[in-house]
């Protein structure tokens, strides 16, 4: 019995995916605004969410990349083999107050934000230059959705800011 319902799972991880894609088309490709606001809202807000764990996962993925590198190195071991952090995918689990959804935000802009986490963990940039480059995202994607109201990503590194 487990072994059908872990297919029916991965089945249905599938298809939510598959369906957060085609909902994020849908209202992008709505120019005559077909598609309800709260829905669009909705899609924004977890972009949001999306963009900010991708960002982590750039972040976290770096550290434990270069924590390995500089091991490697150390002990005068060959880092040939070690692979730079990329970006799985561009869909992300959020927890809602109505259960778990799977959120979609275009590949371009996933690869973006992760390389954005990656160059903030590596101190490339500093914490209110990723904020500028994390929001100039959103803002496209926004623009995509057809979305005017004023919404903030990244805000953590805001508070990390003024605490240094």
């Amino acid at each position: 019995m487990a072994f059908f319902k872990n297919i029916f799972q991965k089945k249905s991880v599938a298809e939510l995916k598959e369906n957060s894609r085609l909902d994020y088309e849908k209202a992008t490709k709505s120019h005559d605004n077909k598609e309800p606001l709260g829905v669009r809202l909705r899609l924004a807000r977890r972009a949001k969410v999306n963009i900010e764990k991708t960002f982590l996962e750039g972040a976290k993925l770096t550290e434990e990349y270069e924590t390995l590198k500089e091991i490697r190195l150390g002990q005068n071991e060959s880092i040939d083999d070690l692979k730079e952090p990329k970006v799985a995918e561009p869909f992300k689990l959020i927890e809602t107050d109505k259960g778990v959804v799977i959120s979609f935000i275009p590949e371009e802009y996933s690869e973006e934000i992760f390389k954005l986490g990656c160059s903030y963990q590596k101190c490339l940039i500093t914490a209110d230059k990723a904020l500028l480059i994390g929001q100039s995202i959103f803002e496209r994607i926004c623009l995509e959705l057809n979305i005017n109201k004023e919404i903030t990503v990244l805000d953590f590194l805001a508070a990390e800011d003024e605490e240094t």
